[in-house]
């Protein structure tokens, strides 16, 4: 119930801080519409494939950190963005436009869950060098996969195609679908958590729809929510720090991709100009 209320006060902030364009609705889908939802989609797919497979296998690791986190969280949403709509990372909410603002947007909303975090989630019990290890699992590789494909990819081109309120409730429909293969086998009420994890997307991405600006999430309000999930209601902490030399090799390989789509962009821009000169 407490989450409930929570979803329904940030959407209706959401409502409030848009509310020019918050009630304009419109249907003039793109191909990026369809691209970013398939991707979604792909994500959801790849996830539940991890089900046919044993639990922390070699194979589930390869799907849930190459094919899930760095293919579809980062190399189709920045690789689509950059190089076929010739876009930059301003599309992908990755901007310095009220980034202020967005980081304490961040800042206040993951305050609202401390308390619950550092007097539920027995912390130093756990260990904090765990913490920090689980920390960079959930925050950094599947922070940055969450980030950049429900966020940047998908919410900002369902808001173009449709309007403000479709891009939340969608969104977070879609992101509540990736983690059948995840999140809901290690939950002892598969079904109450569909319900939880889709609040969790109208909460989320209604902060996000404030400013647009992916600091409103990451780090701050995503890695409380996350740690929340993980440390307080599941008690997993212990084995997602297993997963750390995956979660390690998965940044690494997003970051060399994102230096060589620079690259790219960049000797695209130079040809261009050549022609022109």
């Amino acid at each position: 119930m407490e989450l409930l209320v929570i979803a329904v006060i940030f959407f209706l902030v959401a409502l409030v801080v848009r509310r020019k364009e918050a009630f304009q609705f419109r249907w003039q889908p793109m191909r990026h519409t369809w691209v970013a939802v398939g991707t979604g989609l792909l994500a959801f797919a790849f996830s539940a494939s991890l089900l046919l497979f044993k639990e922390g296998s070699v194979v589930t690791r390869v799907i849930h950190y190459g094919l899930i986190y760095i293919v579809c969280g980062f190399v189709i949403p920045w690789g689509y963005t950059l190089l076929i709509e010739r876009d930059t990372p301003a599309a992908m909410g990755l901007k310095r436009e009220r980034w202020v603002l967005s980081l304490i947007l961040s800042l206040v909303a993951a305050g609202l869950f401390v308390p619950i975090l550092i007097f539920q989630g027995n912390l130093g019990g756990i260990g904090w060098g765990q913490v920090a290890k689980a920390s960079f699992v959930l925050t950094g590789a599947g922070g940055l996969f969450e980030l950049y494909l429900y966020y940047g990819f998908i919410h900002l081109r369902l808001e173009k195609a449709f309007g403000t309120i479709p891009a939340i409730l969608v969104t977070a429909a879609i992101y509540m679908l990736w983690h059948a293969g995840t999140q809901l086998p290690m939950e002892p009420d598969p079904v109450d958590a569909v319900w939880k994890l889709f609040l969790v997307g109208v909460m989320s991405q209604s902060l996000f729809s404030i400013t647009r600006n992916l600091l409103t999430i990451w780090p701050f309000f995503h890695a409380i929510g996350v740690m929340l999930d993980f440390a307080v209601n599941l008690e997993a902490v212990g084995q997602v720090v297993g997963d750390l030399p995956w979660a390690i090799g998965a940044v690494a390989v997003m970051v060399a991709t994102g230096v060589v789509l620079t690259w790219i962009v960049q000797r695209q821009s130079r040809r261009r100009e050549g022609k022109h000169a």
